[in-house]
């Protein structure tokens, strides 16, 4: 064989390389072909509301849950729910729609879209830094690219890869789960028996399993599923002192003491709570 001919042969193979790869690997840039909206609401590490009041889901990526009501708040849940409003939450986004148009809504009926806040693609991000798991169930368009990114994220130990951390998460939550068991002793009762004590001022103790903050007010739940019959509600009553604290990060997954009066509202004891001396964390 020529020299022309192993040279041109070389060359062909390169270019057929970079057309494969530039089918395969995403553009850091927003480009073309953008439906561009403002976000409105991060509802969790990988899906969040546009203004037009629709819910877009990520494509390909999957982050701990924080709002399933079936399960509990998962390791790194609300590191990658921080993350999300941080990179997205209020500003205007760029998505774009899988190669493969077929792929347009999943079964809770959510967009299923790639998202680039300006130059920074917001799917890879998540998946680089550790917030998310490369979610490869179906195919798509940037799949192995994806695993890639997950790959890379995992041989660093950052994020939810880093074994020491979870490790420690998984024992302090363990234990608090243990600690709340103590209900019912030294003064207090059980969240699931305060319905039967409603008008009365009484100490509860709970291991908070959900808590949500909605800006004015924080609701901390016994229950996985707030609307579950047995579930105990603390609702803290924000004033502009309170305003600041971080009170998801604060009693998410740990076990308090909150005492009130108890009420009932839709059939589900809760207590409210203006004064914050009036709630505490119980150390073990």
């Amino acid at each position: 064989m020529s020299k022309r001919n192993i040279g041109y042969l070389l060359l062909t193979g390169i270019v057929l390389w970079l057309i494969t790869f530039s089918r395969t690997t995403p553009s850091y840039a927003a480009g073309t072909g953008c439906d561009y909206f403002y976000v409105r609401k991060v509802i969790d590490g990988d899906t969040f509301v546009i203004e037009n009041g629709e819910r877009v889901r990520l494509i390909g990526i999957d982050t701990p849950e924080t709002v399933d009501p079936r399960v509990d708040v998962a390791w790194f849940g609300k590191e990658a729910s921080e993350k999300l409003k941080a990179l997205i939450e209020g500003k205007k986004v760029c998505l774009k729609r899988d190669r493969d148009r077929t792929i347009e809504r999943g079964k809770y009926n959510r967009l299923l879209r790639y998202a680039w806040v300006n130059n920074t693609f917001i799917n890879r991000e998540l998946l680089l830094q550790g917030y998310a798991f490369a979610y490869t169930r179906y195919p798509f368009q940037y799949l192995k690219v994806f695993r890639r990114y997950e790959r890379e994220a995992r041989e660093k130990g950052i994020g939810l890869w880093d074994e020491k951390k979870h490790f420690a998460w998984e024992r302090e939550y363990k234990k608090n789960l243990e600690l709340s068991k103590t209900c019912g002793q030294v003064g207090t009762i059980c969240p699931w028996t305060a319905k039967k004590q409603t008008g009365q001022i009484k100490t509860v103790r709970l291991f908070v399993r959900k808590a949500h903050d909605i800006g004015d007010r924080v609701f901390l739940n016994s229950e996985r599923d707030f609307g579950h019959e047995s579930n105990f509600t603390v609702m803290i009553m924000k004033s502009p002192d309170s305003a600041a604290i971080d009170f998801e990060n604060v009693f998410q997954g740990k076990v308090v003491d909150v005492r009130g009066k108890i009420r009932l509202y839709n059939g589900r004891a809760e207590i409210i709570v203006h004064d914050l001396s009036r709630i505490s964390i119980v150390q073990p």
